[in-house]
């Protein structure tokens, strides 16, 4: 699916549910359809992929960063060799 979209778009620039969904409705429809309808319905098939093409995705507002692992016993504030 990601070779028949125009363009050079990796697979994770594709909308996975969307072509779930594109694909599970062909293989519904091909056991009712006639020999030489096939094709037709593939190449519809094709025609739809470039609507599952995802925008860019965009910058992180927050940098990520790793938490400090919560202590389980309080901390002393109070220590005697600060003094």
């Amino acid at each position: 699916l990601g070779r028949a979209v125009p363009g050079a778009y990796l697979p994770y620039q594709l909308s996975f549910n969307g072509a779930l969904a594109h694909i599970m409705r062909l293989l519904v429809g091909l056991p009712y359809s006639s020999p030489g309808a096939i094709p037709r319905q593939l190449q519809n098939f094709y025609s739809i992929s470039e609507s599952l093409i995802l925008e860019p995705r965009r910058e992180r507002s927050f940098p990520r960063v790793v938490k400090k692992k919560p202590s389980r016993y309080p901390r002393k504030n109070n220590a005697a060799h600060l003094k």
